[in-house]
């Protein structure tokens, strides 16, 4: 007997009874169900067509990904802005949901444009880590540079462009000491 043909007791199984040639039976239907509703929260491409124009999506189980990319679902928010809160205090967000991976924190950074910055910069800046580990000759002039004060003030007008991309201190409130990195939390 196949694995298929038994089927545990806890699942929902439904037969019926019939005579067949003159002889009783009885017959087992599989359970199948239509499920309608705005999955989508309204953003499907289908949500603007009749309901007799759009497409019955068949879900098996493995393409649940296939389904949704197709549905082209997205949401729309706003968050509070932590990157950059004198900008704004808003942060206007669509997120596109292609599949389940959609819904992993990389994969929302990627798709958030200051966050997407953000990861951006941290790549360049690890990379310039590596850079400065494994280079004596980059070291050196990292160096020069610093006892150059002519050459740092150049430095600091070429990267002015980039002031946008500055990670905001935390503003403290009563009674929160400031960060070991401030000067004004050094003991005296």
């Amino acid at each position: 007997m196949a694995i298929n043909d038994e089927i545990p007791k806890s699942r929902i199984t439904l037969t019926y009874r019939t005579s067949v040639n003159g002889e009783r039976a009885e017959k087992a239907l599989p359970l199948r169900l239509l499920l309608m509703g705005s999955f989508s929260g309204g953003t499907s491409a289908d949500s603007q067509k009749d309901l007799d124009q759009r497409q019955i999506r068949n879900l098996d189980g493995k393409n649940l990904d296939q389904v949704m990319k197709d549905m082209d679902i997205r949401l729309r928010f706003q968050v509070s802005n932590r990157i950059d809160p004198g900008n704004s205090e808003q942060l206007d967000v669509e997120l596109p949901i292609d599949s389940m991976k959609s819904f992993t924190p990389l994969q929302i950074a990627r798709n958030i444009p200051k966050v997407r910055a953000l990861l951006l910069l941290r790549k360049l800046l690890l990379e310039q880590q590596g850079n400065l580990d494994n280079r004596k000759e980059f070291r050196r002039l990292v160096r020069e540079l610093a006892q150059n004060p002519e050459a740092v003030s150049a430095l600091k007008k070429e990267l002015q462009d980039f002031n946008g991309l500055k990670i905001p201190r935390p503003s403290l409130s009563a009674g929160e000491a400031s960060p070991p990195s401030d000067p004004a939390a050094k003991p005296q």
